[in-house]
């Protein structure tokens, strides 16, 4: 073989090399992770979404949102509040779903609508800021809370009486529940949650089930922002 079939073949095998290289570098890493907050309204249904919507205010120092927790968009999501509905048997036999809201252990929580009664509804939740915030505390969700092992029922479902005893050691619970679904305007309690990351955020649940919303039950409207 000739030096110029050497040196032709070096240089196309050269130019291959470097075209394959520049083309694995414009492709995209499917391996990187980036967080993709979902939006209200949010399927909180016990058949269609079984583990809920986890809340992680604060992703990464910036605003982060919504992920569902059976699927979740990035690896590091830790939720500071979480909604869920389960299913429990009601006194005549028949199948109610319960949802509710929980804090993660190292969030907590306060209805700030008991602290200040004017400040109820969405318009109040808006102008919430912190100049015109009250002195209140917060309160953590009651460790001895558990859902895992309760009496059930001829449906195999747990008593609903037991869920509410459940409930009720919950800072938030399904306390947003009523005021959600009834027809009273500026009812709806606004929540402040003081984040994993120290963030103080306000939260309210507008509609319960939400509407407009994909089906006409299983979504929940719920707005929240940063105070501080």
């Amino acid at each position: 073989m000739s030096i110029f079939k050497q040196l032709l073949i070096v240089a196309t095998v050269a130019l291959l090399f470097s075209s394959c290289e520049e083309d694995d570098n414009n492709k995209p890493n499917n391996n990187q992770e980036q967080f993709q907050s979902l939006n209200s309204p949010y399927l909180i249904c016990a058949n269609r979404n079984p583990g809920g919507i986890g809340f992680d205010f604060e992703y990464n120092e910036e605003a982060g949102g919504a992920n569902n927790l059976d699927s979740l968009s990035v690896d590091d999501f830790n939720y500071d509040m979480k909604i869920r509905t389960i299913k429990a048997e009601k006194p005549d036999g028949s199948i109610a779903g319960m949802p509710y809201i929980t804090l993660a252990t190292d969030t907590k929580a306060v209805n700030y609508s008991s602290i200040d009664v004017s400040c109820k509804g969405y318009i109040a939740f808006t102008n919430l800021t912190t100049d015109n915030l009250q002195t209140f505390t917060f309160d953590s969700d009651d460790t001895s809370f558990d859902i895992s092992n309760l009496t059930t029922g001829d449906t195999g479902k747990p008593l609903m009486s037991d869920v509410v005893n459940e409930y009720n050691k919950l800072v938030i619970g399904d306390k947003w529940k009523g005021p959600a679904k009834n027809d009273i305007p500026n009812d709806e309690p606004v929540w402040i949650i003081k984040t994993t990351e120290g963030r103080m955020v306000k939260v309210i649940v507008t509609d319960f089930p939400a509407s407009p919303a994909p089906t006409a039950t299983g979504y929940i409207s719920l707005e929240w922002d940063f105070i501080n």
